[in-house]
C-alpha cells in the first residue's frame, strides 16, 4: 500500500508540473483578505481571469473557463493572424487592401463604425490594423481577414484551427472575425454561421489568445496604450479607460468590446518597470475598467514578486 501511495504521489507531483496553469500561492488563499476583495471588485463581472504571462501563475478566476459573448475583444484574435502574415509576407505591412462597399457602408453606420472607409479604395494592411486595434474598427478588422485568408469564411475557418492548435477549442468558438453578432453582420453580406450565432469563448481562452498575441508583437503595445491617434484625416480614439488617469499601473492594452449581449468586456495588460507581464480579462462588468484597475493594486500589493 505504501509503495501504491509513493507512485500516486509521484504522479501528481508530476502532473501538478505538467500543468499549464498554476493556482493562486499560499499567500493569497480562499480565506485571506486578497481574495475576500478579489472577489468584491468581481461582483458584477460574469467571468474573469487575471494571470502572469510569463510565469502562468493564475491570480485570479471566477467562471474563466465558460463560453460567453465576448464582442470586440475577439478582435485579438484577428489581430494575431493578421499581425502572423505580415511579419512573414514580403512588405506585409504596406500591402495594400481594397475596402468593398458593404464594409464601406458597416463603415459609416452609427452603432457598427468607428473609422470610415471608402468603398473600392485601398489601404495599408499597417492602417487597418491601426484602425482595428485602437478604434475597435469592424470594417477594418473584417477587411484583414479577408486579406489573410482571401474570403470571410475562409479567415473564421483558421481562427478556429488556430484556437484548436492552441489546444482552447474547447473554450473557444468563432463565427466572428470582428466580434460582432451575426444578427449584426447578415444585412452586409458577412455570414458564417446562422443569423443569430455569436463568438463563444472564455475569459482564460481569450488570456491565453492575448499571451500569444503579445509574445507575437510585443510591439503592440506600443499602438494599444495610445489613447488618442490620427490617421488619414480621422482621430481614433480608444475605449480603454485604463489608459487614461491610471499611470503608475502601467498599463499599455489591450482590447475593449461591447455589444448588448456581451455587455462591457475589457483584456488589459500591464507591466511595472522590470517586471512580469499581467493579463487580466472581465467579461460582462458594467465597471470593469474601475474593478481591474483595482485588481491590478491588489495584485501588486500582494505577491512578492512584484515587491
Amino acid at each position: 500500500m505504501r509503495k501504491v501511495k509513493n507512485m500516486m504521489v509521484a504522479f501528481l507531483a508530476i502532473f501538478m508540473l505538467g500543468s499549464s496553469f498554476v493556482t493562486v500561492s499560499a499567500s493569497a488563499n480562499t480565506n485571506s483578505s486578497y481574495t475576500k476583495a478579489m472577489n468584491k471588485y468581481n461582483k458584477t463581472s460574469s467571468a474573469t481571469y487575471a494571470i502572469n504571462m510569463d510565469t502562468n501563475q493564475v491570480y485570479y478566476q471566477k467562471n474563466a473557463t465558460s463560453k460567453r459573448a465576448v464582442a470586440s475583444t475577439a478582435k485579438i484574435m484577428t489581430l494575431y493572424l493578421a499581425i502572423q502574415k505580415a511579419q512573414t509576407t514580403k512588405n506585409g505591412w504596406n500591402q495594400k487592401v481594397k475596402i468593398s462597399r458593404s464594409l464601406a457602408n458597416m463603415s459609416r453606420h452609427h452603432s457598427l463604425g468607428s473609422y470610415v472607409l471608402k468603398a473600392n479604395k485601398q489601404y495599408t494592411v499597417r492602417n487597418l490594423y491601426k484602425a482595428s486595434l485602437i478604434a475597435s474598427s469592424n470594417s477594418a478588422t473584417i477587411a484583414l481577414g479577408q486579406w489573410v485568408s482571401g474570403t470571410n469564411n475562409k479567415f473564421i475557418k483558421k481562427m478556429n484551427a488556430q484556437v484548436k492548435a492552441w489546444g482552447i477549442s474547447s473554450q473557444a468558438r468563432f463565427v466572428s472575425s470582428s466580434g460582432l453578432e451575426n444578427s449584426d453582420l447578415y444585412p452586409y453580406y458577412i455570414r458564417y454561421g446562422s443569423r443569430y450565432d455569436y463568438n463563444r469563448v472564455s475569459a482564460k481562452a481569450l488570456a491565453v489568445i492575448a499571451a500569444n498575441l503579445l509574445r507575437l508583437y510585443p510591439a503592440i503595445v506600443n499602438d494599444a496604450k495610445l489613447y488618442r491617434y490620427h490617421q488619414s484625416g480621422q482621430t481614433l480614439k480608444n475605449a480603454n479607460e485604463l489608459l487614461a488617469g491610471n499611470a503608475a499601473l502601467h498599463v499599455d492594452g489591450l482590447k475593449t468590446g461591447y455589444t448588448p449581449l456581451a455587455g462591457n468586456c475589457l483584456v488589459s495588460t500591464s507591466q511595472l518597470p522590470n517586471k512580469n507581464r499581467v493579463i487580466i480579462v472581465s467579461l460582462h462588468d458594467r465597471f470593469n475598467a474601475y474593478d481591474q484597475s483595482r485588481m491590478y493594486k491588489m495584485i501588486y500589493k500582494t505577491f512578492p514578486e512584484f515587491k
